[in-house]
């Protein structure tokens, strides 16, 4: 019998895989930066995630996704690294390393665009995850949104101002010292928010959203997990 939504709770995509399933997925695919998989598999994998994007609603990320991945094929490997001159050898060895560290930087990225605090909360909570990482990990995911809307805020008020300058110090002065400050006060205000709602509170959470499992998470992980072992075994 199929199990009835409280009042307070939110339905849940049926294309939005549970964050569970998204973070293993995530820690999978860092294996790729010990083992490099098959061009194939890695394509497979850019646009698997770029459906998900689609069935989200986020066709920009979508695009983004496979036009990074692409420019990145585009340089050289190691293997062609080696004939070039040591001053240009370095200088695209950045774009292979990249190019490594791309699937569980991708895979992360999707996490945090597709899934907000309350599901990650929720998440770990059903994994019995102690609050003393749950509550920094809530943290860390409402900081860095506010600081990038800070950041562009700044950007545009010093347009609006007319101050447009590359000196490194300038940049220090008019950008940095008060990404600074607004950062101690963002927080400040989020543990004063955490405060209120009794975050140290050792009773059970109640969650507008609730973490369980969707036919989308097993199609997500096997298919994820199901490219990599095709791009280890069958491809190499």
């Amino acid at each position: 019998m199929e199990r009835q939504l409280k009042p307070w709770e939110t339905l849940q995509s049926p294309f939005n895989p549970n964050p569970i399933t998204k973070l293993l997925v995530m820690g999978f695919l860092g294996i790729s930066l010990v083992h490099p998989l098959h061009p194939f598999a890695e394509w497979g994998i850019v646009f698997l995630l770029s459906l998900f994007y689609l069935l989200n609603g986020d066709r920009k990320s979508a695009v983004q996704n496979a036009v990074i991945f692409a420019l990145l094929c585009a340089f050289p490997g190691f293997p062609k690294l080696y004939a070039l001159p040591i001053v240009l050898k370095m200088f695209l060895s950045v774009f292979y390393m990249l190019r490594l560290v791309y699937f569980p930087v991708a895979s992360g990225r999707f996490l945090m665009k597709t899934s907000d605090v309350g599901s990650i909360l929720a998440s770990m909570d059903y994994l019995h995850i102690p609050q003393s990482i749950s509550i920094p990990v809530a943290v860390m995911f409402r900081f860095f949104p506010s600081f990038a809307e800070e950041r562009r805020n700044i950007a545009m008020a010093m347009k609006i101002r007319g101050i447009r300058t590359r000196n490194p110090l300038r940049y220090l002065e008019y950008v940095t010292v008060p990404l600074l400050i607004i950062s101690s006060n963002i927080a400040e205000d989020i543990a004063k928010a955490a405060e209120c709602k009794c975050i140290e509170n050792p009773v059970p959470k109640t969650r507008y959203t609730p973490a369980r499992l969707q036919p989308v998470d097993a199609v997500y992980a096997l298919s994820m997990g199901g490219l990599m072992l095709l791009g280890w075994i069958v491809l190499r």
